[in-house]
């Protein structure tokens, strides 16, 4: 790992925070704070009235999907956050993902909480015995371990920014469908606020990423990264979640998959080295999303969020 990396450097002359020595990365810090929430903000009394009314096959896809999040919250994006922030020196950065670990403790708080409340110890069993044993599961933990365990410290934060949305996004696009029901208010409320702090922790990694890195990395190996995410997820998708019993269509959640990366590989590779025509040469995934985007749905209609506004 690069010593030099002003991310990484010992700051033994800072005894305090002030005077602030990067403002852009102390802002980023002040909008997290300022989102500062407890699960005591979630009022689920309504969800389990409105899950009575739910057909047998609804309740078994909610079961599946807060038991996979939670499982990916547990075993893949805190860990990548613990990882990384161990490296982390600069005070401005070290408070960002101090006070992201505090939040991510209350997003498994809270999935915890609408676990508990809707299944039984033998039911949550079942699920989490079904996820272990699926081998997408497996390939998220392994790709985990392989780019968390990164010699270089550009592929950890690439890889903390995809941790962070494709192996979120995708099972979350299936609550905001669940929404459409007109049921469950205070669990799909908790997955807006979930779904707004993990794009501002994406963005932030996007941020050192993109503005405050030294070390050289090239394109081909941020799309090696996030495209393996991708396939990973699409496989658990596919292998997990039964998308029939609440009439989502595996391709369109597949495609909103391919437009959440072009779309993170592009916040990534802004004002970096790479020309303008290389980037268009090497973006695999560019035109597929555009398309995409044209025919089908416009960022407002995925929720797109960033510090400055709300889901």
């Amino acid at each position: 790992m690069n010593k030099q990396e002003p991310l990484l450097r010992d700051n033994k002359d800072r005894f305090v925070i002030f005077p602030v020595k990067h403002n852009d990365i102390w802002d980023a810090y002040k909008a997290i704070e300022a989102n500062l929430w407890t699960s005591g903000a979630i009022d689920i009394h309504q969800d389990l009235l409105d899950r009575q009314q739910l057909s047998e096959e609804k309740r078994l896809f909610l079961n599946k999907i807060i038991g996979l999040i939670l499982h990916s919250e547990n075993n893949l994006n805190g860990k990548s956050t613990k990882k990384l922030s161990q490296n982390i020196k600069l005070p401005e950065a070290k408070s960002f993902f101090d006070l992201q670990v505090v939040m991510e403790n209350t997003h498994t708080e809270t999935y915890s909480i609408c676990l508990n409340s809707f299944l039984t110890a033998t039911e949550q069993e079942e699920i989490f015995n079904e996820i272990e044993a699926s081998p997408a599961t497996a390939a998220r933990e392994e790709w985990i371990k392989k780019w968390t365990n990164s010699p270089s410290f550009a592929e950890k934060l690439v890889a903390l920014a995809t941790a962070k949305s494709i192996f979120s996004y995708g099972s979350f696009a299936t609550i905001f469908w669940i929404k459409n029901w007109g049921l469950m208010p205070g669990l799909c409320y908790a997955y807006e606020m979930i779904y707004r702090d993990k794009a501002l922790h994406r963005d932030f990694a996007t941020q050192l990423f993109r503005d405050h890195l030294l070390e050289n990395i090239s394109d081909k190996k941020v799309q090696q990264i996030i495209g393996e995410a991708v396939a990973i997820e699409k496989e658990v998708i596919s292998n997990f979640l039964p998308l029939d019993l609440i009439d989502l269509n595996a391709k369109s959640l597949n495609e909103y998959l391919d437009y959440e990366s072009n779309r993170l590989f592009t916040g990534l590779l802004v004002n970096r080295t790479s020309s303008e025509e290389e980037y268009a040469k090497e973006s695999l995934l560019e035109k597929r999303a555009k398309n995409f985007s044209k025919s089908n749905k416009s960022d407002k209609d995925f929720n797109k969020i960033s510090k400055n506004t709300d889901l």
